[in-house]
């Protein structure tokens, strides 16, 4: 089974070519960290990071704990087109309050908090308690659109779910919020086609940024220029379009492909990428406009449910980021998605370090994208 600890060696055992395009992208190396734990600390720190079964009992000696926590090897990745970089420790995945075997607690657990709020939620009868926007609403088969009362930009709206939960949804469902979402994109530019820089975005629940339970994804449009971090990523595709004579998506999806970390249907390519912002992070490639699209469309969703149903998430963030209108570029639809934690722990998943130095991940790409994998062929 493959681990992000083994990446350094994988790229080592590449075909040169492969090897290449690797190095032309990501530069990636390993260190080995050691501490030394004292006699009185082995039993507590047992307890801490030990290997438990689904009945939470422990499969492992003292001495093995011990022996990894001495001992820790590090993985360092940096994109050294877009300046991302993560640093990557196992080890810190069986942190206290991250074991797998507490998914289902978890999950019953914010099953009874998202019912808890319909006691007191606007967005249940959004026609009579959120604002719209000065052409009206889109109203889809399963969601509606309403002005966000505290706006991010000059055009910022909510698109509100008609399903209270935010986890519950299916495909047809999910179709119709994006479907909303681009709809919205369409009427503001006809408005006022001097906004043309669209971005959908789907912050699920307190732990990735909503201010409200009840399920709803936001759009917004900018003018001049994409939002900034949209804006890093196409200047660096299109750097190095200049400096490779080559297309940077295509590339950084046959490295991640090579590596072992992608899948792909067609024209949608999938892969768990190598320099995440933070945990689990996926991104999908595609050409063709999501709301145009059934496949694209299918596989957000599969990647969703996985997510949820598989892997534990319960909270996360979904971004579309797209081409401008009219804008005259290669710039695909590159929908991005991030596992936020869980919304009970008192403890920030991004800290110090994601703000300012590098992202510190636990999961594993290779984890992520196996689940992914199984999860498709379903």
């Amino acid at each position: 089974m493959a681990s992000i600890t083994e990446l350094e060696d994988k790229v080592n055992k590449l075909k040169p070519e492969d090897r290449k395009l690797f190095e032309d992208i990501f530069d990636v190396c390993s260190f080995t960290g050691k501490l030394k734990i004292p006699a009185a600390f082995r039993a507590k720190v047992t307890q801490y990071f030990c290997e438990r079964n689904e009945n939470k009992e422990i499969t492992e000696s003292e001495e093995e704990v011990v022996r990894r926590l001495e001992t820790q090897k590090v993985i360092r990745t940096f994109n050294k087109w877009t300046k991302e970089g993560a640093l990557f420790n196992q080890l810190r995945a069986s942190r206290p309050g991250t074991r797998p075997v507490e998914i289902e607690e978890e999950k019953k657990k914010i099953n009874e908090h998202i019912e808890k709020a319909m006691g007191n939620c606007d967005f249940c009868e959004p026609r009579k308690y959120t604002p719209e926007d000065m052409f009206g609403r889109v109203e889809g088969r399963h969601c509606i659109t309403a002005a966000n009362i505290a706006k991010y930009d000059a055009w910022s709206s909510i698109v509100i779910f008609k399903r209270h939960n935010p986890l519950e949804f299916g495909q047809e469902e999910l179709s119709d919020y994006i479907e909303a979402g681009f709809e919205w994109f369409n009427r503001v530019y006809e408005k006022e086609p001097g906004f043309e820089y669209p971005f959908f975005m789907w912050n699920c629940l307190e732990k990735a940024g909503a201010s409200r339970v009840h399920g709803h994804a936001q759009v917004l449009i900018g003018r001049g220029m994409y939002y900034a971090k949209v804006e890093v990523l196409r200047k660096a595709a299109e750097k190095y379009r200049k400096e490779k004579g080559r297309e940077y998506f295509d590339d950084l999806f046959a490295v991640h492909d090579s590596s072992g970390l992608a899948l792909s249907d067609g024209e949608v390519k999938i892969l768990a990428y190598l320099s995440p912002v933070k945990e689990k992070e996926i991104m999908i490639i595609t050409p063709g406009r999501p709301s145009e699209s059934d496949k694209v469309k299918a596989v957000i969703f599969e990647t969703l449910r996985c997510f949820i149903d598989k892997l534990g998430v319960t909270s996360f963030n979904l971004t579309i980021s797209m081409p401008g209108f009219g804008a005259d570029n290669d710039f695909p639809y590159v929908v991005r998605i991030v596992d936020r934690g869980s919304i009970f722990k008192t403890t920030a998943d991004i800290g110090g370090m994601e703000l300012y130095g590098s992202s510190v991940i636990s999961a594993d790409p290779y984890r992520v994208i196996e689940a992914l994998g199984e999860f498709y062929s379903k």
